[in-house]
């Protein structure tokens, strides 16, 4: 991506298109909607919402006539949130608001949600326990916070087909200290933790949550050819766009701008960077003719706690 190009795009744009829509398995969100009695809940918010994703997928399982507001920095995002409400409402007993504002600074009302949750947004902000603090505010008492956050290092030691389960030791101590760098500096710069996930719980708990609950989803994010459904389809292609365009955290700059912010050395990045080619060349191409076969593993935590 050139620096044009990203400076015109907005934060975590890359990571809104439809490939984000299969990111849970709806008898998983069923479960966690159990667990936390959903049904009883009349008044919603969903901090950071993007485009809505999370917070059209959770509809369903909250009251009905239950109000679900959305709210996000991003003019942008909220604009095209508002466009899909329009249709989700046809569709749904459910009414959509989205506004503008900060998840710092939350433009709502003193315990005025009944649950507030967020969705892979304390990763990206400097100070999460004061996003959670007025996540808190917001929330009446003995209503839900809660939090779905991963832990994305984690994949650099996952192994999703045999083949990578024969691999060289070096090389990969030195792509975990390149992918540990770039996390590093991302926060260094004032960007978040892209690996808060497992975090979330001790924040909830700093900032005076109680009750908290811990749960991991079952959800993965395989590439198994022929790819015969259109998610699999949907993720393949966001996967080429990514590579052929330097997107998605896989351009040279941007990671590059990170490793060297986290304390990482030129020559080590380089060298990093040359296997890194070698891979996407052969990666691309398995993705064209449906070949490259990824067991998908993640790691996704949904962190609750009673105000």
């Amino acid at each position: 991506m050139n620096s044009s190009r990203q400076s015109n795009r907005h934060h975590s744009e890359d990571h809104l298109g439809e490939a984000r829509e299969y990111w849970w398995n709806d008898d998983y969100l069923a479960l966690i909607a159990q667990r936390l009695d959903t049904k009883s809940y009349q008044n919603i918010a969903d901090i950071g919402c993007g485009y809505g994703s999370m917070t059209f997928r959770l509809a369903p399982y909250f009251a009905d006539s239950a109000h679900l507001i959305g709210i996000d920095f991003e003019e942008a995002y909220i604009k095209k949130a508002r466009q899909k409400a329009k249709r989700a409402q046809k569709s749904l007993n459910t009414h959509f608001t989205f506004q503008v504002g900060s998840a710092d600074k939350i433009p709502l009302e003193d315990g005025q949600m009944d649950l507030t949750f967020c969705q892979t947004l304390l990763i990206h902000v400097p100070q999460p326990t004061e996003v959670i603090k007025e996540m808190k505010r917001v929330t009446r008492s003995n209503g839900w916070v809660v939090a779905f956050e991963p832990n994305n290092l984690v994949s650099s030691l996952m192994f999703d087909s045999y083949a990578n389960t024969k691999y060289n030791v070096s090389d990969t101590l030195e792509m975990i200290e390149v992918r540990l760098r770039v996390e590093q500096g991302k926060r260094e710069l004032g960007e978040g933790f892209n690996s808060l996930g497992g975090a979330v719980p001790d924040l909830f708990r700093q900032t005076g949550l109680t009750d908290i609950q811990v749960w991991m989803s079952d959800k993965t994010l395989p590439l198994i050819p022929p790819y015969n459904s259109r998610e699999q389809r949907v993720r393949a292609a966001q996967l080429v766009d990514w590579l052929e365009n330097e997107e998605g955290g896989l351009g040279y700059q941007e990671t590059f701008h990170y490793f060297r912010a986290g304390g990482g050395k030129k020559h080590v990045f380089e060298r990093y960077w040359q296997r890194v080619l070698a891979y996407k060349t052969k990666l691309l191409a398995q993705l064209k003719s449906q070949t490259y076969f990824s067991s998908g593993g993640q790691l996704m935590y949904i962190v609750a706690g009673r105000v």
